[in-house]
Protein backbone atom coordinates (compact mmCIF):
# COMPACT_ATOMS: atom_id res chain seq x y z
CA UNK A 1 0.00 0.00 0.00
CA UNK A 2 1.41 3.33 -0.82
CA UNK A 3 2.07 5.61 2.12
CA UNK A 4 0.47 9.10 2.02
CA UNK A 5 2.20 12.27 3.19
CA UNK A 6 0.35 15.50 4.10
CA UNK A 7 2.16 18.36 3.36
CA UNK A 8 1.51 21.86 4.52
CA UNK A 9 2.92 24.73 2.71
CA UNK A 10 3.23 28.65 3.25
CA UNK A 11 4.96 29.51 0.55
CA UNK A 12 5.05 28.18 -3.00
CA UNK A 13 9.11 27.33 -3.73
CA UNK A 14 8.75 25.01 -0.53
CA UNK A 15 6.26 22.74 -2.74
CA UNK A 16 8.75 22.03 -5.53
CA UNK A 17 11.75 21.47 -3.53
CA UNK A 18 10.07 18.90 -1.47
CA UNK A 19 8.77 17.59 -4.46
CA UNK A 20 11.99 16.87 -5.92
CA UNK A 21 13.20 15.03 -2.77
CA UNK A 22 10.24 12.72 -2.87
CA UNK A 23 10.84 11.89 -6.24
CA UNK A 24 14.78 11.64 -5.42
CA UNK A 25 14.56 9.75 -2.38
CA UNK A 26 11.36 8.33 -1.48
CA UNK A 27 9.24 7.94 -4.68
CA UNK A 28 7.13 4.85 -3.86
CA UNK A 29 5.60 7.34 -1.36
CA UNK A 30 2.40 9.89 -2.49
CA UNK A 31 3.13 13.77 -1.16
CA UNK A 32 -0.32 15.21 -0.73
CA UNK A 33 -0.30 18.98 -0.75
CA UNK A 34 -2.06 21.90 1.09
CA UNK A 35 -1.46 25.42 0.65
CA UNK A 36 -2.16 28.03 2.93
CA UNK A 37 -0.59 31.54 2.09
CA UNK A 38 -2.05 33.06 5.37
CA UNK A 39 -0.25 31.19 7.27
CA UNK A 40 3.30 33.38 6.41
CA UNK A 41 1.69 36.71 5.79
CA UNK A 42 -0.27 36.68 9.24
CA UNK A 43 3.03 36.17 11.48
CA UNK A 44 3.66 38.98 13.51
CA UNK A 45 6.47 41.58 12.44
CA UNK A 46 8.61 40.12 14.60
CA UNK A 47 8.03 36.82 12.47
CA UNK A 48 6.74 34.85 16.25
CA UNK A 49 3.33 33.15 15.73
CA UNK A 50 -0.29 34.96 16.53
CA UNK A 51 -3.20 33.07 18.17
CA UNK A 52 -4.92 32.89 14.60
CA UNK A 53 -1.99 30.58 13.23
CA UNK A 54 -2.07 28.22 15.87
CA UNK A 55 -5.64 27.80 15.26
CA UNK A 56 -5.56 27.39 11.61
CA UNK A 57 -2.48 25.10 11.97
CA UNK A 58 -4.36 22.86 14.12
CA UNK A 59 -7.00 22.66 11.22
CA UNK A 60 -5.01 22.18 8.82
CA UNK A 61 -3.20 19.39 10.20
CA UNK A 62 -6.72 17.64 11.50
CA UNK A 63 -8.11 18.25 7.87
CA UNK A 64 -4.85 16.75 6.54
CA UNK A 65 -5.28 13.61 9.08
CA UNK A 66 -8.84 12.99 8.27
CA UNK A 67 -7.54 12.92 4.44
CA UNK A 68 -5.87 9.77 4.82
CA UNK A 69 -2.56 11.10 5.49
CA UNK A 70 -0.21 8.32 7.13
CA UNK A 71 2.05 11.14 8.77
CA UNK A 72 2.07 14.96 7.73
CA UNK A 73 5.41 17.26 7.05
CA UNK A 74 4.87 21.01 7.94
CA UNK A 75 7.44 22.50 5.68
CA UNK A 76 7.53 26.35 6.94
CA UNK A 77 10.54 26.73 9.28
CA UNK A 78 8.44 29.77 11.36
CA UNK A 79 5.94 27.31 12.27
CA UNK A 80 7.51 24.93 14.76
CA UNK A 81 5.44 25.49 18.04
CA UNK A 82 2.11 25.64 16.16
CA UNK A 83 2.82 22.27 15.12
CA UNK A 84 3.69 21.13 18.59
CA UNK A 85 0.56 22.43 19.73
CA UNK A 86 -1.81 21.42 16.81
CA UNK A 87 -0.51 17.94 16.47
CA UNK A 88 -1.72 17.10 20.24
CA UNK A 89 -4.58 14.38 19.81
CA UNK A 90 -3.71 12.83 15.99
CA UNK A 91 -2.54 9.36 16.27
CA UNK A 92 -0.26 9.94 13.06
CA UNK A 93 3.26 10.92 13.23
CA UNK A 94 3.51 14.77 12.38
CA UNK A 95 6.88 16.46 11.87
CA UNK A 96 7.83 20.13 11.94
CA UNK A 97 10.11 21.38 9.00
CA UNK A 98 13.46 21.02 11.45
CA UNK A 99 12.79 17.51 12.21
CA UNK A 100 14.69 15.83 10.14
CA UNK A 101 17.32 18.46 9.74
CA UNK A 102 18.63 18.59 13.38
CA UNK A 103 18.56 14.71 13.55
CA UNK A 104 21.04 14.86 10.63
CA UNK A 105 22.79 17.67 12.33
CA UNK A 106 23.44 16.33 15.49
CA UNK A 107 24.75 12.94 13.85
CA UNK A 108 27.20 15.20 11.45
CA UNK A 109 28.87 17.07 14.64
CA UNK A 110 28.52 19.82 16.82
CA UNK A 111 29.48 22.86 15.23
CA UNK A 112 27.07 24.78 12.66
CA UNK A 113 26.60 27.25 10.42
CA UNK A 114 22.95 28.41 9.75
CA UNK A 115 21.98 30.22 6.60
CA UNK A 116 18.70 31.29 6.21
CA UNK A 117 16.90 34.18 3.96
CA UNK A 118 14.55 35.00 6.57
CA UNK A 119 15.01 36.91 9.64
CA UNK A 120 13.16 34.32 12.14
CA UNK A 121 14.53 31.19 11.07
CA UNK A 122 17.69 30.78 12.18
CA UNK A 123 15.90 31.98 15.46
CA UNK A 124 13.44 29.28 15.37
CA UNK A 125 16.46 26.89 13.75
CA UNK A 126 18.24 28.05 17.21
CA UNK A 127 15.91 26.89 19.62
CA UNK A 128 15.22 23.54 18.40
CA UNK A 129 18.99 22.60 17.79
CA UNK A 130 19.67 23.51 21.17
CA UNK A 131 16.65 21.94 23.09
CA UNK A 132 17.49 18.60 21.12
CA UNK A 133 20.75 18.72 21.85
CA UNK A 134 20.36 18.99 25.40
CA UNK A 135 18.29 15.89 25.05
CA UNK A 136 20.93 14.19 24.29
CA UNK A 137 23.08 15.24 26.52
CA UNK A 138 25.16 17.15 23.74
CA UNK A 139 26.46 20.83 23.49
CA UNK A 140 26.03 22.69 20.10
CA UNK A 141 27.44 25.93 18.89
CA UNK A 142 25.71 27.65 16.11
CA UNK A 143 27.01 31.10 13.82
CA UNK A 144 24.36 32.30 12.16
CA UNK A 145 23.81 33.98 9.01
CA UNK A 146 21.21 35.84 7.42
CA UNK A 147 20.48 36.68 3.61
CA UNK A 148 18.40 39.48 3.51
CA UNK A 149 17.99 40.16 -0.12
CA UNK A 150 17.43 36.63 -1.20
CA UNK A 151 13.86 35.77 -0.71
CA UNK A 152 12.42 38.97 -3.14
CA UNK A 153 14.52 37.67 -5.77
CA UNK A 154 12.87 34.42 -5.06
CA UNK A 155 9.70 35.61 -5.15
CA UNK A 156 10.28 37.11 -8.47
CA UNK A 157 11.21 34.21 -10.00
CA UNK A 158 15.00 34.86 -10.33
CA UNK A 159 16.25 31.70 -8.71
CA UNK A 160 19.45 32.11 -9.87
CA UNK A 161 19.96 35.21 -8.15
CA UNK A 162 18.89 33.97 -4.82
CA UNK A 163 20.84 31.05 -5.28
CA UNK A 164 24.15 33.59 -6.00
CA UNK A 165 23.49 35.20 -2.53
CA UNK A 166 23.01 32.08 -0.77
CA UNK A 167 26.65 30.51 -1.66
CA UNK A 168 28.71 33.28 -1.13
CA UNK A 169 27.08 33.61 2.39
CA UNK A 170 27.58 29.78 2.75
CA UNK A 171 30.92 30.50 1.44
CA UNK A 172 31.56 33.17 3.91
CA UNK A 173 30.43 31.17 7.32
CA UNK A 174 33.34 29.64 8.48
CA UNK A 175 34.55 26.12 9.54
CA UNK A 176 31.91 23.58 11.24
CA UNK A 177 31.02 20.28 11.21
CA UNK A 178 27.90 21.02 8.41
CA UNK A 179 26.47 23.57 7.13
CA UNK A 180 22.38 24.31 7.79
CA UNK A 181 19.72 25.41 5.14
CA UNK A 182 17.05 25.85 6.81
CA UNK A 183 14.44 26.27 4.95
CA UNK A 184 12.48 24.15 2.52
CA UNK A 185 12.71 27.00 -0.03
CA UNK A 186 16.47 26.69 -0.59
CA UNK A 187 16.75 22.93 -1.09
CA UNK A 188 17.35 23.31 -4.71
CA UNK A 189 20.09 25.83 -3.88
CA UNK A 190 21.95 22.76 -1.29
CA UNK A 191 24.26 21.24 -3.87
CA UNK A 192 25.68 24.87 -5.16
CA UNK A 193 26.35 25.54 -1.55
CA UNK A 194 28.39 21.79 -1.01
CA UNK A 195 30.33 22.12 -4.44
CA UNK A 196 31.46 25.94 -3.43
CA UNK A 197 32.31 25.45 0.47
CA UNK A 198 33.54 21.39 0.04
CA UNK A 199 31.46 21.51 3.40
CA UNK A 200 28.64 18.99 4.33
CA UNK A 201 25.74 20.63 3.60
CA UNK A 202 22.79 19.54 4.81
CA UNK A 203 19.15 20.88 3.27
CA UNK A 204 15.46 20.54 4.96
CA UNK A 205 13.86 18.97 2.43
CA UNK A 206 15.64 16.08 1.81
CA UNK A 207 16.46 15.16 5.49
CA UNK A 208 12.72 15.40 6.06
CA UNK A 209 12.37 12.63 3.27
CA UNK A 210 14.64 10.27 4.57
CA UNK A 211 13.52 10.83 8.28
CA UNK A 212 10.12 9.84 7.37
CA UNK A 213 10.99 7.09 4.71
CA UNK A 214 13.02 5.60 7.76
CA UNK A 215 9.84 6.03 9.86
CA UNK A 216 8.14 3.87 7.35
CA UNK A 217 10.50 1.18 5.98
CA UNK A 218 12.72 0.47 9.17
Amino acid sequence: MTTKIGLIHSVIPAIAAVETAFAEIWPDAQPVSLYDESLYIDLAPDRSLTPPIYERMERLLAYSADSGANAILVTGSLFGPAVLEGKKGLNIPVLTSFDGLIDEALAAGSSFAAVATDPGTNRMLRAELERCAAETGKTVSLSETHVPDATALLNAGDRAAHDALVVEAADAAGSCDAILLGQFSMGPTRPLVAQRTGRPTLGAPEAAVRKLRHMFEA
